[in-house]
C-alpha cells in the first residue's frame, strides 16, 4: 500500500542524523520575471474585470433609456389621444362661427387691396345671412360703390367678390377643412412613428 511516513521524533534530544535540508538559491533575474509575469497577469485580470463591468453598466443603462424612451412615447400618445377630440370639437363647433364673424373683415380687406387696382362695379355675393351684415359693413368702411347680392348656394363663410376682370373667393370652410385635415395627418403621422429605439 504506501509507505509509512517517518516522522521526526522531538522528544530525544539526540538529533536525527538522516534529516537534511537542501537550501535552493534562487536566480534573482528569475525572481524579478517571476514577479513581473504575475504582475502583468493580475494587471490584466483587474482590467478584463473594469471592462466586463463597464460593457455591464453600459448595456443596463442602455435598457434602461429604451425603456424610458417607450414609457414616454405611451404617455405621450395617450396625451395626445387624449388632445385629439378637444382640437376636433373645436374645429367643428368653435372655429366655424368665428370665421363666420370674421367673413365682413375680410371681405372689407380684400375690397381695400382692390380699391386702387380695379374699377367699380364691384359685387359681392355672400349667403341670405350674410347680407345685412355684410351691406352694413362695406357702406361704413368701403368708400366706392359696392353692390351686395345673395348667393343661396354659399354658406355663411363663403364670400364671391366679382370685377370686371374675374373673381376672387373667400372660402372659409376650405380652410376649415384644411385645419381638420392637418390635425388628421398630424396625429396619424404621430401614431406612425412610434417609439425610436437605440
Amino acid at each position: 500500500m504506501t509507505k509509512a511516513t517517518v516522522f521526526e521524533d522531538f522528544s530525544s534530544d539526540a538529533e536525527s542524523p538522516h534529516v537534511t535540508t537542501k537550501v535552493v538559491q534562487a536566480d534573482p533575474q528569475q525572481l524579478r520575471g517571476s514577479f513581473d509575469e504575475g504582475y502583468k497577469c493580475g494587471w490584466q485580470d483587474a482590467s478584463d474585470a473594469a471592462d466586463d463591468q463597464d460593457r455591464d453598466v453600459r448595456e443596463a443603462l442602455s435598457s434602461a433609456l429604451q425603456a424610458l424612451n417607450f414609457t414616454y412615447f405611451e404617455a405621450r400618445q395617450h396625451i395626445m389621444q387624449s388632445v385629439r377630440p378637444i382640437l376636433e370639437a373645436m374645429t367643428d363647433a368653435v372655429l366655424p362661427e368665428l370665421l363666420a364673424r370674421s367673413l365682413g373683415g375680410r371681405v372689407v380687406e380684400i375690397l381695400n387691396d382692390l380699391a386702387d387696382a380695379t374699377m367699380p362695379p364691384i359685387t359681392v355675393a355672400c349667403a341670405p345671412e350674410c347680407e345685412a351684415m355684410l351691406r352694413e359693413l362695406v357702406t361704413e368702411t368701403v368708400k366706392f360703390p359696392i353692390e351686395v347680392k345673395v348667393e343661396p348656394t354659399l354658406s355663411p363663410a363663403q364670400a364671391v367678390l366679382q370685377l370686371k376682370g374675374g373673381e376672387v373667393r373667400i372660402d372659409l370652410d376650405a380652410t376649415i377643412e384644411a385645419v381638420r385635415e392637418c390635425i388628421d395627418t398630424f396625429f396619424e403621422t404621430s401614431k406612425a412613428r412610434g417609439p425610436v429605439h437605440a
